[in-house]
């Protein structure tokens, strides 16, 4: 929590040091800093929300709709989501007479005096289109906005990563990297609203996040909402 805190208030200094040396360049870098919730767990898998972060990193650009207040933006950008998992579960996967098999298992080891964070680890390259209102129809910085849109993208990373302390008392960490049953891609709808630089957002991921899910996970959705601030 410590240093969820901590993020959000180096992004809102960031923000505030990008508003004021603003470069003169088209369109916008936004920066989305959000939690993550799952509509259905799979069994055994209880996520510790304010430890399952969503980093968005876009790069938007307005194309004006005639002479009104509104644009349709689109963008590119990358979508780097963790899911914390509680009770020391971790997912495994292994091909089992040529099909992916993917389980949810709880970590244990003789020799482990104690575990830490276990997290799933997925990655995206993301193409959001928005259609936005802004207040002030020539400057997009300043002033009361609002969007609407969705977002599609595919999954070039995944992982697993637990933390661990063995008995003679020194730290490991362990780091996989396999499919888990990720869908490879993904789509959903967002919104944002906000003033200036600085808004809110959210995002639903209408896509199931598993095409081979774990037991339990086979209507699987993703809930992310958080802040977002405008780089330039």
């Amino acid at each position: 929590m410590k240093k969820f805190a901590f993020a959000v208030v180096a992004l809102v200094l960031l923000g505030n040091i990008a508003k004021a040396q603003r470069p003169d360049l088209p369109g916008a870098l936004i920066i989305d800093l959000g939690v993550n919730t799952w509509s259905s767990a799979p069994d055994n898998i209880a996520l510790n929300n304010f430890q399952s972060k969503t980093v968005n990193i876009t790069y938007f650009y307005d194309l004006p709709l005639g002479n009104s207040k509104f644009t349709f933006t689109p963008g590119i950008g990358l979508g780097l989501e963790k899911f914390t998992f509680k009770d020391n579960y971790t997912l495994s996967s292994e091909i089992n007479n040529g099909a992916l098999e993917v389980t949810a298992e709880q970590l244990s080891q003789p020799d482990v005096f104690e575990y830490g964070k276990s997290k799933l680890g997925a990655n995206y390259l993301d193409i959001p289109l928005e259609f936005r209102f802004y207040s002030r129809k020539n400057q997009y910085s300043r002033g009361f906005r609002a969007a609407i849109g969705g977002k599609v993208g595919v999954l070039y990373s995944s992982f697993t990563k637990f933390k661990y302390e063995d008995s003679l008392g020194d730290n490991h960490m362990v780091k996989n990297r396999a499919n888990y049953g990720l869908n490879r891609f993904r789509y959903g709808v967002q919104a944002r609203v906000g003033f200036g630089g600085f808004s809110l957002f959210g995002y639903y991921e209408l896509s199931d996040k598993f095409e081979t899910p774990p037991a339990g996970g086979e209507d699987t959705n993703n809930l992310t909402f958080g802040i977002a601030l405008t780089g330039f």
